[in-house]
């Protein structure tokens, strides 16, 4: 009798630590198999991808009505219309498309110094603007002031290499927000 009452309780007390230890891991792994995600957190990633969007417009509306003046495009061969825009989801599609080194060359010339002399703590990500032969990019973004930077790249003729041709700063006036 004394044996079945010890096998008896290191069986209950083997069946409790296992429960225990069962709902402790469940406890651990089910919030994140299913979160707790209020409706304002879910709204959240939509209302800043509206926010870019509206900026980009914004910005691409600016570069087309100075008519590339600020960045001697006057022929009608480059007609800024025609040009493609590409956002940050399409940015590295778009350059995969390119050789390794013109890749490489591209990067550098995104990621310049004159990138990081413009860019401050508070302004929106950037969008790009590509002519249709893939030769010359305008890249933009609207700092936190409500300016827009445009930084001009170019690729070289009949080479791999790009590099920054200038950057311009626009004062946004008369455009709404």
């Amino acid at each position: 009798m004394r044996k079945i009452n010890r096998r008896f309780i290191i069986l209950t007390f083997a069946v409790l630590v296992l429960i225990t230890g069962t709902s402790v891991y469940a406890s651990d792994v089910l919030p994140s198999l299913f979160p707790n995600v209020s409706p304002e957190d879910e709204a959240l990633p939509q209302a800043v991808h509206d926010r870019l969007t509206q900026s980009w417009s914004q910005g691409r509306e600016i570069i087309l009505s100075s008519e590339g003046r600020a960045f001697g495009i006057n022929s009608k061969d480059e007609d800024l219309s025609k040009w493609t825009f590409i956002d940050f989801a399409q940015f590295y599609d778009m350059i995969s498309t390119f050789s390794m080194q013109k890749r490489s060359s591209f990067l550098e010339a995104y990621y310049s110094e004159e990138r990081r002399a413009n860019l401050d703590v508070g302004d929106y990500m950037s969008a790009l603007l590509i002519n249709p032969e893939k030769s010359r990019a305008l890249v933009y973004w609207e700092k936190a002031n409500g300016s827009y930077v445009v930084m001009d790249l170019k690729s070289k003729r009949n080479s791999k290499s790009w590099y920054v041709d200038g950057v311009e700063i626009f004062k946004v006036t008369g455009f709404k927000k």
